[in-house]
């Protein structure tokens, strides 16, 4: 310590002290406040995506829907006849011993 600065006393300690367990309050509450705060962001857009690519495979689903009902329209014999023959192959393997 320079010669012409006194020693601080255990007031200017105990102040400083102070100061610093403010400041370190105040951080910690910026840095809960940016956790939380990006913690909710990811939720927001984990739900936002989960909603997307459930409406993504409910779309995919409807639409391969259409095409069996539009495929059993255009051929209602072979559809009857390949139904038949799944319903027998699994009637067949369900029944073996």
């Amino acid at each position: 310590m320079p010669k012409d600065q006194t020693a601080p006393s255990t007031d200017d300690i105990a102040a400083q002290m102070e100061v610093l367990r403010a400041d370190m309050s105040a951080l910690t509450r910026s840095v809960s406040d940016l956790a939380k705060d990006r913690a909710t962001r990811a939720k927001v857009a984990a739900r936002d995506t989960a909603r997307e690519q459930t409406q993504a495979i409910a779309d995919g689903a409807a639409q391969v829907t259409r095409q069996a009902e539009d495929a059993v329209r255009a051929q209602p014999l072979a559809a009857t006849a390949i139904a038949a023959g799944l319903g027998f192959a699994l009637g067949f393997l369900s029944n073996r011993r």
